[in-house]
């Protein structure tokens, strides 16, 4: 439930400026998307978080908040790092709009230890513990094979093709 008031805010702020019925319609959409509900509400998922997240990164981007886009971003890439097929677009539109003109060096700076200090907050207390090994691994299983559970077959049937 919190994940869906989460979401509710989200759409709510991205659609903002937008006439009112549009706003709703989206917001609607959005609320009401079977996927979401059955995946977040039967199977206990955090989904509905993870797309505020994103919703949030991308409208703080768009207007122009580029750093706190790229740190909500980061946070969504730590919870979930499935989210990781977007990075390169999030790096390239942030190099090309952020990291312009005289300042660009600094900017660019401000970019990365706003993500280095998102990392530090995730994984400070599991490299302090001497654990980040274990979480390495939890998140990377390359000894089980990466075609388990839900890996993207796009991707990795060619993988799963040459693996056999």
């Amino acid at each position: 439930m919190c994940g869906d008031i989460l979401l509710l805010v989200a759409v709510r702020f991205f659609a903002r400026d937008m006439p009112a019925a549009k706003r709703d319609l989206l917001t609607g959409l959005v609320m009401l998307n079977p996927g979401l509900f059955i995946v977040d509400n039967i199977h206990f998922q955090y989904n509905g978080m993870l797309f505020a997240l994103f919703i949030f990164s991308v409208t703080l981007v768009c207007e122009g908040y580029h750093v706190g886009g790229a740190a909500a971003f980061s946070a969504l890439l730590c919870f979930k790092h499935l989210f990781a097929y977007a990075a390169p677009v999030y790096f390239v539109y942030l190099l090309r709009v952020h990291c312009r003109g005289s300042r660009a060096v600094s900017r660019f700076f401000s970019l990365g230890l706003t993500g280095i200090a998102v990392l530090a907050l995730a994984f400070g207390p599991f490299i302090a513990m001497g654990q980040l090994s274990i979480v390495l691994e939890r998140l990377f299983p390359f000894g089980r094979g990466l075609t388990h559970a839900y890996w993207a077959p796009n991707v990795w049937a060619l993988y799963n093709g040459a693996d056999k």
